[in-house]
């Protein structure tokens, strides 16, 4: 298989990229050199450290283990190369739970965006963060952001390792 530099990860649901190599571990068949089934939270027989210049992991690590996390995202970023880029998204959880507080979002909307959708076990959400969160925890990795935006309840932190 060709090793691609950018990366894009999905869990289950999502869009493939044909810039990249896409990396699914529920991916119901595979595509030669643009999609494969594999563990997301190991990319290495995808890609040597520092050697990638993109990562996409936009609806990824919601659904991802609370203790697992913080190894994928160390993992992940072991793999950029300098001056790469890491993309990291999901439901950001302040905003879901101030359109519940303040009536603007009944209780099954508010279930399904930070639970997932539960008709299938690997779409069962197992985590939340909020935008501010997770600009700190990419910062305290040693990460600089370069972006971070919140569109309606879907939360994207872009981040360059230096």
């Amino acid at each position: 298989m060709r090793k691609l530099k950018k990366l894009n990860l999905i869990y289950g649901v999502g869009d493939v990229l044909h810039t990249h190599l896409n990396i699914n571990p529920f991916a119901e068949e595979e595509i030669e050199d643009v999609l494969v089934r594999a563990d997301i939270k190991d990319l290495s027989d995808f890609a040597e450290e520092a050697e990638v210049t993109e990562i996409i992991a936009k609806d990824v690590i919601d659904y991802l283990p609370l203790p697992q996390i913080e190894k994928a995202l160390n993992h992940w970023v072991s793999r950029l190369r300098h001056g790469g880029t890491i993309v990291v998204g999901g439901t950001d959880l302040y905003e879901v739970a101030k359109d519940f507080s303040q009536y603007r979002m009944d209780i099954t909307t508010a279930v399904k965006l930070l639970h997932g959708e539960q008709t299938k076990p690997y779409l069962i959400k197992r985590a939340n963060f909020t935008v501010t969160g997770m600009v700190d925890y990419l910062s305290s990795m040693g990460l600089e952001i370069q972006k971070k935006r919140v569109n309606n309840h879907a939360m994207i932190v872009e981040a360059k390792r230096p």
